[in-house]
């Protein structure tokens, strides 16, 4: 295999942009990730386009990648259009990754791009049903209708967090306030109010101990990064991908997201790194509790210390193991199919030092890790990157 690097990166804002066609914030991700990168659509051989919901939210099916590249002009590329729930975007990144690395082409464009949101909210929920197994939909009251379907799992994740590891609700609602701290240091983020625990605790009731601040928004966004195999001389923009794994939920799974363990430990190996060995991590989180389950699962935090790594700020920007500078997506927000490519965008900029007021100190290595769809309760995909310099 080759090895392989990000060359440039960009992302919109995240947020509720109703009157901004996918085209236009795809449009807006790419032209950055190009300028970024100093090249244009005549250096790209592939795109790999993640999205979700186009088809439910407005009927484009099938083409949606075409119609990007179409729109912006492009010739005769190879698009790839990769759907696989939240994961969408970390499984397009993989793609695009494998591609440059086995040698197919040498530059490849990939696109994370999603319009989620509308004051339809049945319309948006319905989206999320589809990343359900349809023989397994056990939800509560209300689900689906009042609240995203998600929910109903992620307070049965709190339930256990709280039952099996001793968290507190005040934990989820440490965890919370630091997402939307890092989130009020990051221009792109959807949320960009800094929230005391307090505050979240006594916010609008959802289900189970988790409230609206505890939970990722409901919105819209693109990011997009540009592969390119590694070149004899690096160029300071270059972060090295050092590992790319995808994995899906086993038949025999246990415990609420089964996947997450089986990309994390695929990426550490292929990195022959440990999780010790990262500087920080990009998780998915559309939840606080789901952060939480997050750390374990992937090997960063050891089991059973998940409410000390909450109450002592170990995952802080200044932390010892800092998670989601972004804000996260409770922060930062969760247009799903952009997701696995907003972190790729953070890693890179973190990477290069170029992070601002959220910089990690002395970020080498980055890990990546963003889950999608349920079975049974349990997250059905999740890849897993990790980014160095």
């Amino acid at each position: 295999m080759r090895d392989t690097v990000v060359r440039g990166v960009g992302m919109t804002p995240f947020g509720r942009f109703e009157d901004t066609s996918l085209k236009d914030l795809s449009a807006q991700a790419i032209n950055q990730a190009f300028d970024d990168a100093g090249v244009t659509f005549a250096d790209v051989q592939a795109v790999y386009f993640g999205n979700v919901a186009a088809g439910v939210m407005y009927g484009q099916h099938s083409i949606r990648g075409e119609t990007v590249t179409h729109y912006m002009g492009a010739g005769p590329i190879a698009v790839n259009n990769v759907e696989n729930a939240c994961a969408s975007g970390g499984n397009a990144f993989h793609l695009g990754w494998s591609a440059v690395a086995g040698g197919q082409y040498d530059t490849v464009l990939v696109v994370g791009s999603e319009k989620l949101y509308s004051s339809d909210k049945q319309r948006s929920f319905q989206a999320f049903m589809g990343g359900m197994d349809v023989d397994h939909q056990d939800f509560g009251e209300g689900a689906g209708v009042s609240r995203s379907p998600f929910i109903d799992r992620y307070a049965k994740v709190a339930a256990y967090l709280m039952d099996d590891r001793g968290v507190t609700p005040e934990a989820f609602a440490e965890v919370a306030s630091k997402a939307h701290f890092n989130g009020s240091l990051n221009p792109l983020a959807q949320r960009r109010t800094p929230r005391s625990a307090e505050e979240i605790l006594a916010a609008r009731h959802v289900l189970g101990p988790l409230t609206v601040l505890m939970c990722s928004p409901v919105g819209d966004g693109a990011a997009a990064a540009v592969i390119t195999s590694a070149p004899a001389v690096r160029d300071s923009r270059d972060v090295s991908i050092l590992a790319s794994q995808l994995r899906s939920l086993p038949a025999d799974a246990h415990g609420p997201s089964d996947s997450h363990e089986y990309s994390a430990a695929a990426a550490f190996e292929q990195a022959g790194l440990s999780p010790g060995d990262m500087d920080f991590a990009e998780l998915h989180d559309a939840t606080s509790p789901g952060e939480i389950v997050s750390w374990a699962e992937s090997g960063l935090c050891p089991p059973g210390d998940e409410m000390a790594w909450a109450m002592d700020g170990h995952t802080r920007i200044d932390g010892r193991m800092p998670v989601n500078p972004s804000g996260g997506l409770v922060a930062r927000g969760h247009p799903i199919g952009a997701t696995g490519v907003a972190q790729v965008f953070e890693a890179v900029q973190q990477l290069r030092g170029k992070a601002g007021s959220r910089q990690v100190d002395g970020a080498r290595r980055a890990f990546l890790q963003c889950g999608g769809g349920l079975i049974k309760g349990s997250t059905a995909v999740s890849s897993a990157h990790i980014l160095g310099v």
